[in-house]
């Protein structure tokens, strides 16, 4: 099941970069986020994005063993977006022994 979370993350990853890059190459961002905020669903969309980007931060929080990690990694997700949340996936994944390991808190005795 962690390959499985690997690969899928991966993936999306890709993807993700992918359009990032393509849209970056068709216009400035400030441009489309003018655009973006003109239309009532484009409002809802980035009200949908900061939600979960703001579930993603404190989860983050609380399963991070550091307390300056989580703090660097919220600031990336906050200023990268989702991105940032499939790296730190990404990151669990490859320290995690089950799949419990990546969705909760660490035991003290089994974190690396």
């Amino acid at each position: 099941m962690l390959r499985t979370t690997v690969i899928v993350c991966g993936i999306l990853l890709g993807l993700l970069v992918a359009a990032i890059l393509i849209a970056s190459s068709h216009g400035n961002i400030l441009a489309g986020l003018r655009h973006l905020i003109a239309d009532p669903w484009g409002v809802v969309t980035l009200l949908d994005l900061g939600v979960g980007l703001l579930f993603v931060a404190v989860w983050l929080a609380l399963v991070e063993p550091s307390p300056r990690r989580a703090v660097a990694w919220i600031v990336a997700l906050l200023l990268l977006g989702n991105v940032v949340t499939l790296v730190y996936l990404l990151s669990r994944t490859c320290r995690a022994r089950q799949l419990r390991d990546l969705f909760l808190p660490p035991r003290s005795s089994d974190w690396r």
